[in-house]
């Protein structure tokens, strides 16, 4: 079951009514389109690099995506009581919060993540005495 609204999806539920009495609802209908992606949420997002193990640390948390995931950048959006973890619009996991302190560390940083400077004509390598 799902509620769209100004052409959002702004939830989907398990639907509690069966199969063979959905066509008695009133005004219910099925989607004449593809559902529309869900909003992300509000809140702090951090980015974070997926180790070859499948985990990353996030505020002195480790969180285990799974191998599969590994060398992903992923958003990780950062609620009160929970971390939602993202890879472009995909939600990966929903994981709780151990610890509440804030978070200072927001985007990745290493081997890998950021693209690569481009040099310039007036770059020279530089010289150790």
């Amino acid at each position: 079951m799902h509620a769209i609204a100004d052409n959002a999806l702004m939830g989907t539920w398990p639907c509690p009514i069966p199969a063979n009495c959905l066509g008695q609802i009133h005004g219910a209908r099925s989607a004449p389109s593809p559902l529309p992606p869900l909003p992300l949420p509000a809140g702090v997002r951090a980015q974070r690099k997926v180790h070859a193990s499948g985990r990353f640390m996030i505020n002195g948390q480790f969180i285990k995506l799974g191998p599969r995931h590994a060398g992903k950048i992923v958003t990780v959006v950062i609620e009160d009581t929970h971390f939602r973890i993202f890879h472009g619009e995909d939600e990966l996991a929903v994981r709780p919060r151990k610890n509440t302190d804030p978070i200072t560390r927001l985007y990745v940083k290493g081997m890998g993540t950021q693209s690569a400077r481009q040099e310039s004509p007036d770059d020279k390598p530089s010289k150790m005495f």
